[in-house]
């Protein structure tokens, strides 16, 4: 069974390595894209979770869906302008330093301190960043796009926390409350979103939209479910070559020793940050 949600939760990783090439391509702007995609999935899910299981919802895992919704929507909206102002590797190595904000959080939300090795780390990812910045310059948009997308990984790192704590409510229910409230934040740009599409535009935000939020966010979600999240967070961080690879392949995004290093340091970082996490586990 476990190998049947592996080989899903790598489908769903090439599949999110490949996303960011479609962001930067389409025409339409982050908020246009966030409206199309979570409209898609809000369709599909509503048919998956079913009526039923929504209206047995209480007052208070509405409230818990509702939290959920707007930190999932505002790290969306971040993730996608970041793709937008640098290149879609840029975007996906800074929010794949989610793990490191996580350290913090814990601490913060759990009262659990960060350890020597967390905070070497963290420091070995500040470098990592420091060398696939172009200029510290908030005029160069990749740089501009790189704080942005690390910003993203800020709530990215707090939707874990949250879903703990609501795990009760059904996954697909959960998706769907996800989806829904995150509309909530694209919504409030409506007056920014652009529609003056062509077909090809059209068809990249259907690919987004099927493909990249329906089938990837669905497998991941029944991958996260099944396989222990050290697994699964190893898992994810494929998704920053991947991405490299296809933004060299199809954008031809240039590729330098130290944007490779750089990135090197900061998958690095973050994966060696979820093994001490799980050996700490198994000691406890």
């Amino acid at each position: 069974m476990n190998s049947r949600y592996y080989i899903e939760g790598l489908i769903a990783v090439v599949i999110f390595g490949i996303t960011p090439v479609f962001i930067k391509e389409v025409t339409a702007n982050a908020y246009t894209i966030g409206v199309v995609r979570l409209a898609i999935g809000i369709v599909f899910l509503y048919l998956v979770a079913g009526p039923r299981n929504i209206g047995k919802l209480s007052a208070r895992e509405w409230r818990a869906l509702l939290w959920i919704g707007l930190l999932f929507g505002a790290h969306w909206v971040t993730y996608f302008i970041s793709v937008k102002l640098s290149t879609p590797s840029m975007a996906i190595l800074s929010v794949s330093s989610f793990g490191l904000h996580m350290i913090y959080l814990n601490w913060i939300i759990k009262g659990v301190r960060p350890k020597l090795t967390d905070l070497v780390a963290v420091a070995v990812a500040v470098v990592g960043i420091f060398l696939i910045v172009p200029d510290f310059d908030l005029n160069n948009n990749v740089t501009s796009g790189i704080l942005v997308g690390l910003v993203s990984a800020m709530f990215f790192a707090f939707l874990p926390f949250v879903q703990q704590r609501h795990q009760k409510i059904d996954s697909m229910t959960r998706a769907f409350g996800q989806y829904t409230f995150a509309m909530l934040v694209f919504l409030a740009f409506s007056t920014e979103t652009n529609w003056d599409l062509t077909q090809l535009d059209w068809i990249y935000l259907a690919i987004l939209g099927v493909i990249c939020t329906v089938v990837a966010h669905t497998l991941w979600l029944r991958a996260t479910t099944m396989l222990p999240p050290t697994n699964t967070s190893l898992i994810f961080y494929l998704g920053s070559p991947i991405a490299m690879f296809t933004s060299y392949l199809f954008l031809d995004e240039e590729m330098n020793t130290e944007k490779v290093l750089g990135a090197g340091l900061i998958i690095s970082a973050n994966v060696f940050g979820v093994i001490l996490r799980r050996r700490r586990r198994q000691k406890a």
